[in-house]
């Protein structure tokens, strides 16, 4: 699991087009997408899985989350099933297991949170597990 979350991170710094989304400003001239953690992935009975973005670079980490803007509660096995090769796309996932999720309203940032799922699938072609 580890390489994979290098190799996650890697995908997610080197995608231009993330990039330019992630600097996105909002109408008004701020900041589009909120600083600090964007997603947490709580893979039971593992450290969470967690996207950050501090204004200049993202990271992803095994650690306590901190206010993240989505939390998605997830099974071992469920992590499995949705993060191999035989998976559904992410979003139909995330659809049969909404009582798991908890996300804010922000639209922009919940469209970056699902870019980052979706890497995360393509990373784990070789289904590993958490």
């Amino acid at each position: 699991m580890d390489a994979n979350i290098d190799k996650w991170e890697a995908v997610l710094k080197a995608d231009p087009g993330l990039q330019d989304r992630l600097k996105r400003l909002d109408p008004k001239g701020y900041p589009a997408t909120i600083r600090g953690d964007l997603l947490c992935l709580a893979v039971q009975g593992k450290t969470p899985l967690v996207v950050s973005w501090d204004g200049a670079g993202i990271a992803v980490a095994q650690r306590a989350p901190k206010k993240p803007f989505l939390t998605w509660n997830i099974t071992r096995d469920k992590f499995a099933e949705v993060f191999s090769a035989k998976c559904p796309p992410v979003l139909v996932a995330m659809n049969n297991d909404q009582k798991n999720i908890k996300a804010g309203a922000e639209h922009h940032n919940g469209s970056l949170v699902v870019s980052f799922l979706v890497m995360l699938q393509e990373c784990m072609e070789g289904g590993e597990s958490a």
